[in-house]
């Protein structure tokens, strides 16, 4: 056992050991914490992005089964023959697209029959007993999902162009009048390069962080080694004090209780080294809780933009009040994978950039949202009225317009955007959601550049 000759000498290797111990498990609570908040946020953003998808898949499928539906009702008001109301429909629906063209939609006949797959050369042709790679009779899968109210199907299935098959999840309706099945699917390798590419940016920000956190803690280990040489038998009450607030550092309590945070004061009053040990360690613990905010604040809002992302949206929804009224606003950049094709994503990323800014600036007062990619979405609560946000809107895309064709690589931006008002009565999100994109979808169809509001009489 070592000797000391000097209270002095013991409690300075005493401090010098705890500091040092503290600094060890602060830096592994730290880095592990951070690794594990990482592959929390990853998995998080990963089952968002499939459920998103998920949605689209049955938000899709639905507006084309309302388009086959509006031919239906042709055919029965008289206005066409059902051979007429079914070519009709299958026309329509061939040329129906999404997500900037890639999404495409088939039908087939509840007996396998192809109707309508891009016009290929596979409409007209019996696919009941297709399988892909791995065996699955998908064909029969879609028929058996639909026929139950819609359903899931997962299998292996080249992309347009391509002959490699790849895994796709798709979506399918029954529309029982003409016997047909009707949907549409994602590509699972899209949402793998999404997560991939957020894997990437996380990962760089927890290094960072990690990073700072270790000098952060190597430069107060000095300054505790550098006080601890002066600390003398007088010093042993304010050492415990500073010994135990370090341990409960350790153990990850950055939350003081009353009596600690009245010994620390003290202590931080204090003109000699245990004044300045006792001032670090609450920057220490403030840049701690600051970290700890900024982690959080990760996970609420969208890392480019700084604007709410999906989750802190369905949080702030689900604390609202049952009878709030709301209003959204759709917003879809045009042509933004023109840009991001030609000019690369960088170019891109400063459109989406600009665009939160220029939103801010416009609707203080509003939630505003990046839902993913281009798509944006503003909430308004309460009473609003119309013709000033309406107006707000058009002031709004006017400004926007205004900047991008400042830049050359971002002229040939404008913006669509949807209003979905929640009248008298309260709606549900979900349902307010759709008619606020159903608006879109008819300012996209207009020819882009412009609003529509929903009317209920319009709907799809």
């Amino acid at each position: 056992m070592m000797q000391f000759k000097s209270i002095q000498s013991r409690l300075t290797t005493i401090f010098i050991g705890i500091s040092i111990l503290t600094m060890l498990a602060l830096g592994g609570c730290g880095i592990y914490g951070a690794v594990q908040e990482n592959d929390r946020l990853i998995t998080e953003y990963r089952r968002d992005m499939e459920d998103n998808a998920k949605l689209q898949l049955e938000w899709q499928t639905h507006s084309a089964l309302s388009v086959v539906d509006s031919c239906y009702q042709a055919q029965l008001r008289g206005e066409l023959t059902q051979e007429e109301a079914m070519q009709r429909a299958a026309d329509l629906v061939r040329n129906m697209r999404y997500d900037n063209g890639q999404g495409y939609f088939t039908i087939d006949t509840d007996q396998g029959v192809n109707v309508v797959l891009l016009g290929t050369a596979a409409e007209g042709k019996l696919r009941i007993d297709a399988k892909d790679p791995q065996g699955r009779y998908f064909i029969r899968e879609m028929i058996a999902q639909a026929k139950q109210g819609g359903g899931y199907s997962d299998f292996l299935f080249p992309k347009p162009g391509l002959t490699e098959p790849l895994p796709k999840r798709y979506y399918t309706m029954e529309f029982a009048p003409y016997h047909w099945v009707i949907g549409t699917g994602i590509w699972l390798d899209q949402i793998d390069r999404r997560v991939a590419m957020r894997e990437k940016a996380f990962v760089q920000n927890m290094k960072e962080q990690v990073i700072r956190t270790l000098t952060g803690l190597f430069l107060l280990e000095i300054l505790f080694v550098l006080m601890a040489i002066v600390i003398g038998r007088r010093l042993a009450y304010p050492i415990q004090v500073a010994t135990k607030r370090m341990r409960e550092l350790g153990n990850g309590r950055l939350k003081m209780d009353d009596q600690t945070e009245a010994e620390m004061q003290d202590l931080s009053k204090r003109d000699d080294e245990l004044g300045a040990m006792s001032r670090a360690m609450n920057e220490m613990n403030q840049k701690l809780y600051d970290n700890q905010r900024i982690i959080l604040r990760m996970a609420r809002n969208d890392a480019l933009t700084g604007l709410a992302n999906r989750r802190y949206f369905t949080e702030y929804i689900q604390k609202c009040s049952e009878d709030t009224l709301f209003t959204l606003i759709s917003l879809d950049l045009d042509h933004f994978k023109l840009v991001n094709d030609n000019y690369g994503h960088q170019t891109g990323d400063a459109a989406l950039l600009i665009f939160a800014e220029v939103l801010k600036s416009q609707f203080t007062d509003a939630l505003n949202v990046r839902m993913g990619g281009d798509e944006f979405l503003v909430v308004l609560t309460g009473n609003v009225d119309h013709a000033e946000t309406e107006a707000r809107l058009q002031a709004f895309m006017r400004q926007l317009v205004a900047v991008y064709r400042q830049d050359e690589g971002l002229k040939c931006l404008t913006v669509s955007a949807g209003i979905a008002y929640a009248k008298e009565q309260p709606v549900p999100i979900e349902v307010l959601m759709s008619h606020s994109d159903e608006a879109l979808y008819e300012a996209k169809a207009c020819g882009r550049c412009c609003y529509r509001v929903y009317q209920e009489e319009n709907a799809l």
